[in-house]
């Protein structure tokens, strides 16, 4: 008999109880060998929670395909493909299916859709090819009549063949990945239900706890933590327009090389920053310079200090797309020293100790 294998594809931000318990339905349904939780990519996820306007909530795509993994100690029959993280894009489900079908030959695809998708699912791209390649395994959730969506949408009785329909379990109905958010962000405890004990633990890790994190510098509320942030700063005897043309200047060494960063905007500053002669001993002393720059930015901006301190106890990190991983960290990967979020974390620290 041909092997028969449940797929489900998703943002999977992060990955719930509802998901592993409709995966386990489905396979349970078509009697299948194994069960594919497909990822979407960093791209559509950040695209997604901006225009939810949330995009501290983006988790990078090594914790989510981690979280994904942990699964497989509840049910050895899951598997997790990145092949949509690889494209590098959002891509279609029509390409997605046809790239597991190489890596799977010799099997069924069943892709996993909740009924209130039937509506749209006429438009989707390349449908027909879909439907005559592939089967859709339809969850069924109780408020939905299957009969009434294939009379107002006739073309999907037409193709029913295509189609094999199971009850989504009714326990996991009210449990989503935007309410653990949601959740999470308010602090409420209850989140942890939402997702199991092995995902809680990954997110819960150091350096792992997106919603506890302000990853994003550009973000509206939270400019003031870039360097590039217009605020006075007075250091070593010359006042900068910004934290950024500060520590530009200290790459010279003479007062008369760094004046004419006192008059430059940020963006500009970077630039000249980039022509410059370096000083010999750059490397070992622009971590310590960046901290006393971003120290009397802080110390000497009232308003900021106040905005920094607001922060809390939030992790963080100057989230990145163009692979700064020494003063960042690269959204895409996870990966970064973050010095800068460090350093900014470090004086908010000092700051609360002199504000008490």
């Amino acid at each position: 008999m041909t092997n028969r294998i449940a797929v489900m594809g998703g943002s999977f931000n992060p990955p719930t109880v509802a998901h592993l318990r409709l995966m386990q339905a489905g396979m349970d349904a078509i009697d299948a060998c194994a069960g594919i939780f497909v990822p979407t990519s960093h791209e559509y996820v950040a695209k997604k929670m901006r225009k939810q306007h949330c995009p501290q909530d983006v988790m990078n795509e090594n914790l989510r395909v981690e979280m994904l993994e942990s699964f497989k100690e509840q049910d050895s029959r899951i598997v997790v493909s990145q092949v949509q993280m690889l494209s590098g894009g959002i891509g279609f489900d029509y390409d997605m299916l046809c790239a597991l079908r190489q890596d799977y030959p010799d099997s069924e695809l069943y892709f996993i859709v909740g009924s209130d998708k039937l509506y749209p699912l006429p438009r989707w791209y390349r449908v027909n090819d879909l439907l005559n390649q592939f089967h859709i395994l339809v969850a069924k959730r109780s408020a939905d009549d299957i009969e009434k969506i294939k009379e107002i949408k006739p073309y999907l009785a037409e193709h029913w063949d295509a189609f094999t329909v199971f009850d989504a379990p009714e326990e996991i109905s009210e449990i989503s990945s935007s309410l653990f958010r949601e959740r999470l962000r308010a602090g409420d405890g209850s989140a942890r239900e939402l997702v199991t004990p092995a995902v809680w633990q990954l997110i819960q890790n150091a350096g792992k706890e997106p919603m506890n994190s302000i990853t994003n510098f550009h973000e509206e509320g939270y400019t003031f933590l870039s360097n590039f942030y217009e605020a006075p700063v007075t250091y070593d005897g010359l006042t900068y327009g910004s934290a950024e043309a500060a520590f530009q200047a200290q790459k010279c060494m003479a007062k008369e090389e760094k004046l004419p960063f006192t008059e430059a905007r940020p963006g500009k500053s970077k630039g000249m920053g980039r022509r410059v002669k370096l000083r010999p001993d750059w490397e070992q002393v622009k971590v310590g310079l960046m901290a006393e720059i971003v120290r009397a930015k802080f110390s000497q901006n009232e308003e900021l200090k106040q905005k920094l301190l607001e922060t809390g106890e939030k992790r963080l990190a100057e989230g990145n797309t163009w692979g700064d991983t020494f003063w960042g960290v690269d959204l895409r990967s996870g990966r970064g020293e973050n010095h800068l979020g460090v350093i900014l974390m470090q004086v908010r620290d000092e700051l609360l100790k002199n504000h008490k």
